[in-house]
């Protein structure tokens, strides 16, 4: 009965966790991103910056291991955390 309980908090607490995740990585995303992918994530073809709507990569992935073909995403960006990376990657999955 305990481990029951306990895994309905759990499960609850998730799934309050993860808009407050979008939420801060709303925030982030404006401060750290916008200016090259565009507010909506709609991208900047001009700037050579991909549309993030709909996108099918890893945000964690580009921000923490790098790999991209273009700057700044060829290496890892070291000004964001891996707790920062998830709640961008949780914001960009809210971008329609």
């Amino acid at each position: 009965m305990k481990l029951r309980i306990a895994t309905v908090a759990v499960a609850s607490i998730s799934m309050l966790a993860i808009p407050a995740l979008a939420q801060d990585g709303a925030t982030l995303f404006k401060t750290k991103c916008a200016m090259c992918h565009g507010d909506q994530g709609q991208g900047k073809p001009a700037m050579g910056a991909p549309k993030l709507v709909g996108t099918t990569k890893s945000v964690v992935d580009v921000l923490t291991k790098g790999g991209e073909p273009k700057a700044p995403h060829i290496k890892p960006m070291s000004t964001v955390t891996a707790d920062q990376a998830a709640a961008l990657a949780a914001f960009v999955k809210t971008l329609k």
